[in-house]
């Protein structure tokens, strides 16, 4: 995918700006950068990269997980830091790290507005438990607001909607 967006990006500057073929392309290659993203945002906190998970969202970007408020930069990233550090007692401990992996499906991309956009999902945990064996840690679906600033996209409002306890 990667290869695919300065392709698009270069297509886009070649078609005149009323055109409708560059319009398209223009949101193909949006289409491409969200997606790109939201698997940044993924893998960012399976491998436990705080700053990799920061970059993703806008300074005053704001996290809702079934009403629990997560606001700005400091407290994203202090999701990721509190994640390494219970990893860390759990390693010395003996215990299982209790890493997740996420698992995302049914993913949409709706365009707002030229610098606007949803982004829906449904999402799923793993988790090696105390017998080395993996079970989902929880699920649920997932609905982003993503801004596009300075020609990058970021999350503006993550909304979780968790189906498990």
């Amino acid at each position: 995918m990667r290869a695919l967006l300065p392709c698009l990006a270069l297509l886009c500057l070649s078609l005149p700006a009323h055109s409708q073929d560059a319009a398209t392309l223009r949101q193909l290659a949006d289409r491409v950068a969200i997606e790109e993203v939201m698997q940044k945002y993924v893998w960012s906190v399976d491998s436990l990269d705080a700053d990799g998970y920061v970059s993703v969202f806008t300074e005053d970007a704001e996290i809702d997980s079934n009403g629990t408020l997560i606001r700005g930069h400091a407290a994203i990233r202090k999701v990721v830091t509190d994640m390494q550090a219970r990893q860390a007692a759990n390693r010395a401990e003996g215990k299982p790290v209790g890493a997740l992996y996420h698992v995302i499906s049914n993913e949409r991309v709706t365009f707002v507005g030229p610098a606007e956009a949803i982004y829906q999902s449904y999402w799923q945990t793993l988790r090696k438990g105390d017998t080395n064996r993996y079970a989902a840690g929880g699920f649920g679906r997932s609905e982003d607001r993503l801004v596009k600033r300075d020609g990058k996209w970021l999350i503006r409002h993550r909304k979780l909607t968790v189906f498990t306890d």
